[in-house]
């Protein structure tokens, strides 16, 4: 395992939910292979780098590298309301200092709990987060219709070449066995 406090704090977390469910038969086996995190950094609007956990399996979407050593040792975090990588990205967010855009996550995943949302949103706003993207439409999808959500989320997936399929089968890893 990394040196890294943050990345471990996270990986261990995610480790142990991981186990849980595959466990239970919540999810597949193969979900561990999206449960790989690193560490990448990403240039926020405000104008600066910073160090960010992500997905391993999102590095060659969003066209950044890993960071070998973080040298961050944040004030650690962890969104227990939610498990796995929603709950770490929430975390994330939290740690990053962006709380708007943590509370508007869990308000459209209370909001739209159809299979496969959650995890569509998560990944996608991963993707956006480390690319530096600017996050002000994330803050008022709760106020659209599910079929409107549903076709914004396909237009942004086509920024990230490759994933809408790795999404379709992150979402089928996490149904229940």
């Amino acid at each position: 395992m990394d040196n890294s406090p943050l990345l471990n704090h996270y990986q261990i977390w995610l480790d142990d939910f991981t186990r849980i469910n595959v466990f239970h038969g919540l999810c597949h086996q193969q979900i561990t292979q999206w449960h790989r995190l690193t560490i990448t950094s990403c240039l926020i609007p405000e104008g600066h780098s910073v160090e960010v956990v992500i997905p391993q399996c999102l590095l060659p979407l969003t066209r950044t590298g890993l960071i070998e050593s973080c040298t961050t040792i944040p004030r650690l975090t962890k969104n227990i309301d939610y498990s796995l990588l929603p709950g770490v990205l929430l975390s994330e967010c939290y740690r990053l200092g962006k709380s708007r855009l943590a509370d508007q996550l869990q308000m459209l995943f209370r909001l739209h709990a159809r299979p496969g949302i959650r995890q569509t949103l998560t990944l996608l706003c991963w993707c956006e987060l480390v690319t530096g993207k600017d996050m002000k439409e994330w803050y008022e999808l709760h106020l659209s219709l599910p079929d409107t959500l549903k076709q914004w989320l396909a237009i942004k997936q086509r920024a990230y070449r490759g994933l809408k399929a790795l999404t379709d089968d992150y979402i089928r890893a996490t149904r229940p066995v």
